[in-house]
């Protein structure tokens, strides 16, 4: 018997399957924090990296199913003041994509800070975008409690942080048998532009390039194993306890968040603003999840004006 689905257009597919969405299944055999609180410091996975220009070091973390490619519009500018460096998450971009169980936010901030302290990058700041804010909250927490020399600033954008509903496509993703299916069914093409439709305020902002970008990274071996298992751990199941440690970061952070996100709602940052006790919330409006993407003049002089400012700031621990 011939499959109908074979003969429906793809669109009509994701309408039925997003339509059948709500029983996500979330990982909950990964490691809390307690047992990453002291992480090795060797990393037998080497994240994909690229770095540009001089000065403080500045590290961009990009957020799920993205790239470094996710801030081609901010690196060249931030790079004429400051020594730019990328990486790609596990299991995105360029990295390795391991058939194993370690996706989950605590094991992307222990490799991360490993690449920091392997690089030996000092008066380093951070800025992590969606997913890769989360990373960037817990890579923080790591320094701050062994090499709280090292790290000056911290930048937020959009950034997960404390339990909440899952967007549609994370949680059709981490549904069992629905997820594979979609991930494997639909083309990867469909798949990114669905996504970028929540993710942009603009539908007629998407440039094609990033389709195909997006698009062509599903395609790498084991990339769609890796998404599917990192939206089944992207929110640890201690992720509440583990928030309280929010409260003793201090090192300047910014928090950049839209006013239209429909990823993760606004309420999130406006609470983080409140936990962060050296924060400063910036709240942008009509643009969506990305706005590092969709109108990057928008983010950047916010992101040099607090850059800049946290570059005369004495390194921590100097004297």
């Amino acid at each position: 018997m011939k499959n109908p689905l074979k003969k429906a257009p793809a669109s009509v597919f994701l309408f039925v399957i997003l339509s059948l969405s709500g029983c996500a299944v979330m990982d909950k055999n990964i490691p809390g924090w307690s047992q990453y609180r002291s992480p090795d410091q060797a990393n037998e996975l080497q994240l994909a990296s690229s770095s540009t220009g001089k000065g403080d070091p500045v590290l961009l973390i990009h957020g799920f199913g993205a790239s470094s490619y996710s801030w081609r519009h901010i690196i060249e500018p931030l790079a004429r003041k400051y020594r730019v460096i990328t990486v790609d998450l596990k299991g995105f971009g360029e990295s390795p994509k391991p058939r194993d169980d370690l996706y989950s936010v605590y094991e992307q901030a222990k490799l991360v800070r490993n690449f920091i302290l392997e690089n030996n990058l000092n008066n380093l700041h951070i800025i992590g975008h969606s997913y890769g804010g989360g990373v960037a909250l817990v890579t923080s927490i790591y320094l701050s409690a062994s090499h709280p020399h090292l790290q000056k600033s911290l930048v937020l954008i959009d950034s997960i942080a404390y339990p909440q509903d899952l967007p549609d496509f994370v949680e059709v993703l981490a549904t069992p048998v629905l997820g594979p299916l979609v991930i494997h069914a639909i083309p990867n093409a469909l798949q990114v532009k669905s996504l970028l439709k929540k993710v942009y305020f603009n539908d007629a902002l998407i440039p094609q390039d990033a389709i195909d970008h997006y698009a062509g990274n599903l395609d790498k071996p084991n990339a769609k194993y890796a998404t599917l298992t990192s939206a089944r751990q992207m929110l640890p199941t201690d992720l509440q306890q583990f928030s309280d440690n929010y409260a003793n970061l201090a090192i300047p952070a910014l928090i950049i968040w839209s006013r239209n996100d429909e990823i993760i709602p606004l309420a999130i940052g406006e609470r983080l603003h409140k936990d962060l006790p050296n924060s400063k919330l910036v709240v942008l409006s009509d643009v969506g999840h990305a706005v590092q993407e969709e109108k990057p003049l928008l983010v950047l002089p916010h992101l040099q004006q607090f850059l800049d400012a946290e570059a005369l700031r004495p390194a921590p621990g100097s004297k």
